[in-house]
């Protein structure tokens, strides 16, 4: 696969060797590969590249690789360095040219992915695999011949890059009044009313709003204001209850990034889940995930996720990372007196400890805390709350299975 020369094939190659980190289950992907096991179509979003890999001798899988998409600041610091750049028009047309490997001309933000920056997931449950390092292969062919992928994968689909590349620069030099009086902020161009004017006219006819609870968190959410006469908006249009709940998460992230810069969520999977938990019962849920190329039942599997650990619960099922292997002996040494069966060994990899006889699966997160998973057909799924020591998990698992699987008393 090396004899490609295309800079992004390469830097994707390297970055997917590392991540896998072994060399026979890279040899048995591309063997695989090799024999036609992977389809022609791959399912590509940004984030996070699919297929349903298809053995000769085997049952198909479903494997995952996701990528780390750049930040909103990432973004704005890369269109800034390429608005005035000679290979503007070439990302327009899409191309993504050799010399954008070079973070130099990039404002010092790498286009191609780290090996950190890459995840594995498989039906297989065994990944880093043979079907997710077969899609590896494939990702490296079709960068060598569409490198313009990359952007997608890094969340920059053409639509938005082309958004960012023309967005105005509205750094307007300073007038000589403006120049004498600090306090006068730079405007844009062209006539404007400044939001602090408008929100004026309005408290000056409006009672004033009472600030709201998230009963997610409990957190108080940034105050927000609802005209109540404005009529319902003609279907399709989003209802106004909607819409309003739109202003108010937009509101709440805001506050986020005015706090401490950061986004609430950056993952579109974990974002989306978040906006449709908080919504009635069932809307939009279907629409939602038909556009995240996932099946509903999937996607509700991912809401009860939520229900049970919110966000790094969502991050912790999607995503297998390496682990410290010491922490996880640890782990395990505080399990084994637990397990209803102890003759089998616990296999331990990536940041999972798995009882393969009790169908329970312990999971690290990147907050430190451990989550209990259970097997359903070929696929593992959060069955407790989150626990801070491993012991816990697994008990909450035993005891969440039990209750599950004891009969119902008569009434």
């Amino acid at each position: 696969m090396s004899d490609t020369t295309s800079p992004w094939a390469l830097a994707w190659e390297r970055a997917h060797k590392q991540a896998t980190a072994s060399p026979a289950t890279l040899a048995q992907g591309h063997t695989l590969y090799l024999s036609g096991g992977v389809p022609a179509r791959l399912n590509s979003q940004p984030g996070q590249i699919s297929a349903l890999i298809s053995p000769r001798h085997g049952e198909p899988a479903r494997a995952t690789i996701g990528i780390t998409t750049l930040s909103p600041a990432e973004q704005h610091a890369l269109a800034a360095a390429l608005r005035g750049s000679r290979h503007k028009d070439a990302l327009l047309k899409g191309q993504l040219p050799a010399a954008l490997a070079d973070p130099a001309h990039t404002g010092g933000v790498p286009l191609a992915p780290s090996a950190a920056q890459v995840t594995f997931t498989c039906d297989c449950r065994q990944a880093p695999c043979r079907h997710t390092a077969a899609l590896g292969h494939a990702l490296t062919q079709r960068l060598h011949a569409t490198p313009s992928l990359l952007m997608t994968l890094r969340g920059l689909s053409h639509r938005q890059l082309n958004s960012l590349l023309h967005a105005p620069d509205l750094t307007i030099a300073p007038t000589p009044e403006q120049r004498d009086s600090p306090r006068t902020p730079p405007r844009p161009a062209g006539p404007y009313i400044a939001a602090h004017q408008a929100y004026q006219h309005w408290n000056n006819t409006a009672p004033p709003p009472a600030p709201r609870t998230n009963a997610t968190d409990g957190e108080a959410s940034p105050q927000t204001f609802t005209h109540l006469e404005l009529p319902e908006p003609p279907a399709p249009t989003p209802s106004l209850q909607l819409l309003s709940h739109l202003v108010r998460e937009a509101a709440r992230q805001a506050q986020h990034l005015l706090a401490d810069n950061t986004l609430l969520e950056t993952d579109p999977v974990t974002d989306a889940v978040r906006l449709t938990a908080s919504l009635p019962a069932g809307e939009r849920a279907e629409i939602t995930a038909y556009r995240l190329d996932l099946e509903p039942h999937a996607f509700r599997r991912l809401l009860n996720t939520y229900a049970l650990a919110g966000a790094p619960g969502i991050h912790t099922t999607r995503h297998l990372y390496p682990d410290d292997p010491e922490l996880l002996q640890q782990a395990a040494a505080a399990i084994t007196p637990l397990r209803p069966d102890a003759a089998t060994a616990l296999i331990t990899a990536d940041n999972r400890i798995t009882d393969p006889v009790a169908d329970i699966e312990i999971r690290h997160g990147h907050d430190g805390r451990w989550y209990p998973f259970a097997a359903a057909g070929h696929d593992w799924h959060l069955i407790a709350p989150a626990s801070d020591d491993p012991a816990d998990a697994y008990q909450n698992a035993l005891t969440t299975l039990d209750a599950r699987t004891r009969p119902r008393q008569p009434r």
